[in-house]
């Protein structure tokens, strides 16, 4: 299983904390990180998942359509590896 999650994000976040003014303190928790990734209990690794969102607007009952969207929305697990291609476990 490639590491190329924590490689580039490890170069993502040095990158980025250049640009964080000194004395800050950064937020290691929920907040930072890769976003769309879940962890593979199985294997200990994070896996790239890609999200689909779907809103609608559905009819009321007289046939008018009602005032809020309703959101759908459902996560996709990556088989390969989007930054080298290697197979995902």
């Amino acid at each position: 299983m490639c590491e190329c999650l924590k490689l580039i994000g490890d170069k993502l976040k040095h990158r980025l904390m250049e640009n964080i003014p000194e004395g800050s303190e950064v937020h290691e928790g929920f907040d930072t990180g890769w976003e769309n990734t879940c962890l593979s209990f199985s294997t200990g690794t994070l896996i790239v998942m890609m999200k689909y969102k779907l809103a609608y607007r559905a009819k009321k009952k007289d046939g008018t359509p009602a005032k809020n969207l309703t959101r759908l929305e459902t996560n996709l697990k990556m088989s390969y590896c989007p930054i080298c291609g290697e197979k995902q476990e």
